[in-house]
């Protein structure tokens, strides 16, 4: 089967060196509160000469959660080309900003392949046409921009998700869940979805979307790396799932009694690299997925973050450090994304 870009379906062989789960352009302002301190600086523009300020909190400023520079964007895919990278999954919805038409100008000017995602994000953020509609509705808007595309732009998605879940899945986030497994199981697609960071709710997702016919090899339980819990891991890894490595770059250090929306420190790169070696070696490789997950100005190579080829550049030699070998590497970031996507 092809894959499917914004700018058509391309062989599955041609998708290359992919990062899985990645946002070229994003608006998540409006699920940042207002913090009760640093009122003062909350609402400045990130410039090189203020990044410290995000170095351990990224929400310290609100404009740090948004991404929207199509010119920008261009030079980051062209800097991640230039270091060995070829295709982007893109899993921004419509309710942080998700811009089709963006993504084809995007990849025609950079040259990478952009898969793009569908369906609905974290409750937080949805709009109350979401919460009213019926599960069927939902489904069908998702078969909707898989088959015909998205609107009427023509430009159709190629997977489903980030499919939003809190820490406590609401009941509309559980009917938008069913709706992406019919959606999944009438078009074939896979399903990412977003778990709450510090929770385990995967092992209730992957049940609920078997529930509606998904095959577990067609789910990706995301964020599972920045509170590393390995008996968690070997949970979903057993039921089927792929296990989503999608943090590298963030790590950050938030006290608990900051009061931010992140309250636990972030995993580091070199943890998240040793378990993944220990997970390969007990005979997993082909169910782990490795990306940035780049949602935050400052990870961008423009304001002094590592940009989308962080994981050529560095993660790489840290797992071969590891263990791993070349051929391990290409199949976390050739191979699985290519079978997970097909």
């Amino acid at each position: 089967m092809a894959i499917q870009t914004v700018l058509g379906e391309i062989p599955a062989e041609k998708l290359g060196v992919t990062l899985a789960h990645e946002h070229i352009l994003i608006d998540l302002r409006p699920i940042v509160a207002e913090p009760t301190e640093r009122k003062e600086v909350f609402y400045q523009k990130l410039t090189m000469a203020n990044r410290y300020l995000v170095y351990n909190d990224p929400y310290t400023l609100l404009d740090n959660a948004l991404i929207d520079s199509e010119e920008i964007a261009i030079k980051e895919m062209k800097l991640f080309k230039a270091a060995g990278g070829v295709s982007v999954v893109d899993v921004t919805l419509d309710e942080i900003a998700r811009d089709p038409l963006a993504l084809q100008r995007i990849s025609s000017a950079s040259g990478v392949n952009l898969v793009m995602g569908c369906g609905h994000y974290t409750n937080a953020s949805l709009p109350e046409a979401v919460h009213r509609a019926s599960v069927n509705e939902l489904a069908k808007g998702m078969i909707d921009d898989l088959t015909v595309g998205v609107r009427d732009t023509g430009v159709k998605a190629g997977v489903i998700g980030e499919i939003g879940t809190s820490a406590k899945i609401t009941d509309t986030e559980r009917k938008v869940l069913a709706a992406a497994g019919i959606a999944a199981a009438e078009t074939g697609k896979a399903v990412q979805v977003h778990t709450a960071l510090y929770e385990e709710n995967g092992i209730e997702v992957i049940e609920t979307l078997k529930r509606y016919g998904v095959s577990p090899q067609k789910i990706a339980i995301d964020h599972v790396d920045v509170k590393l819990r390995e008996d968690y891991l070997y949970k979903l890894l057993d039921m089927g799932a792929y296990v989503e490595f999608d943090n590298f770059g963030k790590e950050f250090y938030i006290s608990a009694r900051s009061g931010a929306i992140l309250n636990e420190r972030f995993a580091y790169d070199l943890e998240r690299a040793q378990l993944i070696a220990k997970l390969v070696k007990r005979g997993y490789l082909k169910q782990i997925l490795i990306t940035n997950d780049i949602c935050l100005k400052s990870m961008l190579c423009e304001y002094g973050g590592n940009g989308y080829g962080h994981i050529l550049k560095t993660v790489k030699d840290m797992l071969l450090d590891q263990g791993l070998s070349e051929r391990d590497f290409k199949t976390l970031v050739e191979n699985n994304v290519a079978e997970f996507l097909e």
